[in-house]
């Protein structure tokens, strides 16, 4: 028997042995980024050499920084996607990332850093594919206030220079499972809980309140891709940059901006657990009468899962482009 068979095969005896107990902590030793990233990127055979600063802006500038508007530098057209939650073409990934669940750009864009949450660990060029390994940060079920580190991989298939085709190891989301799990005590209580951390949360977006921002979420919970505190507080910091650069230059006289989250449901997975299904629009303007009018700028459906943390409801996953659920 391998090693790794006589592992699992303990693994197993183990779980059978203790039903009760919590559940499994990571065996595996943590996941650490390159310290210089960008100095992966390069290669004596100037075709991999460009095919992998081809990919270094696609980590950079369209991952890190958000300069999906000048994705069609560094993406063909037709961008075939592997990703079972992204539609294949260029097209589609400017309109997601730039109207659907729009990102503020970083300005300047920062290097890529061994500190960044899906830091670089390894970069691989072979012919026409660059395979990039990364880090990333994945919370425990029963204690999403912890976490593990784990592996995950891009791979890219360029043509003259631009990525044509792409890989990961994504899946389509799991269905709730049907389970007569621990429901809240008090579930009135909990419901109003969550209302009011959801209250907090538009309240904390529309006023670009940085720190209150923050605030509502766990310490490694994500709106969409920017995870942690620290990003999430930097995502605010670069609207309100934006916002005051766009007052100074006389853009945006008087205007409002208002989140707005309807027919909401919240499904209770757990005690501890919950799923908060919406509709949200942004809309832009001032009141009655207020220059400029009102106007709808994005709308959608939003599916949150909603933690409790020593006593504390928080936000764990804000999800405003969900694929399914």
């Amino acid at each position: 028997m391998t090693f790794a068979a006589t592992l699992l095969a303990a693994v197993a005896a183990l779980a059978m042995a203790s039903p009760a107990a919590a559940q499994m902590r990571a065996l595996s030793d943590p996941v650490v980024p390159h310290p210089d990233p960008e100095s992966l990127f390069t290669s004596a055979d100037p075709v991999l050499d460009r095919n992998k600063q081809a990919a270094l802006h696609i980590q950079r500038n369209l991952l890190k920084c958000n300069e999906w508007s000048r994705a069609g530098e560094w993406l063909t057209d037709a961008y075939i996607q592997h990703n079972p939650v992204a539609a294949s073409g260029l097209e589609g990934v400017i309109h997601y990332f730039t109207q659907v669940a729009p990102r503020e750009p970083l300005s300047p864009c920062p290097s890529l850093s061994a500190e960044d949450p899906n830091g670089v660990v390894a970069v691989m060029a072979e012919g026409d594919y660059v395979t990039i390994l990364t880090r990333r940060i994945v919370p425990y079920a029963d204690d999403p206030a912890q976490s593990y580190t784990t592996t995950w991989f891009d791979t890219w298939r360029f043509v003259d220079g631009k990525a044509d085709e792409h890989w990961d190891p994504a899946t389509l989301p799991p269905a709730p499972a049907a389970q007569a799990a621990a429901m809240p005590a008090d579930p009135l209580a909990d419901r109003a809980a969550i209302e009011d951390l959801m209250w907090r949360y538009v309240r904390a977006a529309d006023t670009l309140d940085a720190d209150a921002y923050a605030a509502v979420f766990t310490p490694d919970g994500a709106f969409n891709g920017v995870r942690g505190h620290e990003a999430l507080r930097g995502m605010i910091a670069s609207l309100q940059a934006g916002n005051a650069g766009a007052f100074a230059r006389g853009e945006m006289p008087g205007a409002g901006m208002y989140h707005i989250m309807a027919n909401q449901r919240i499904a209770f997975i757990d005690a501890d657990h919950a799923r908060v299904h919406y509709y949200w629009q942004t809309v832009f303007g001032g009141g009655a009468g207020v220059e400029p009018v009102p106007r709808v700028a994005a709308v959608g459906r939003g599916v949150d899962d909603v933690v409790r943390v020593d006593g504390q409801w928080l936000i764990h996953q804000r999800n405003v482009a969900p694929s399914e659920g």
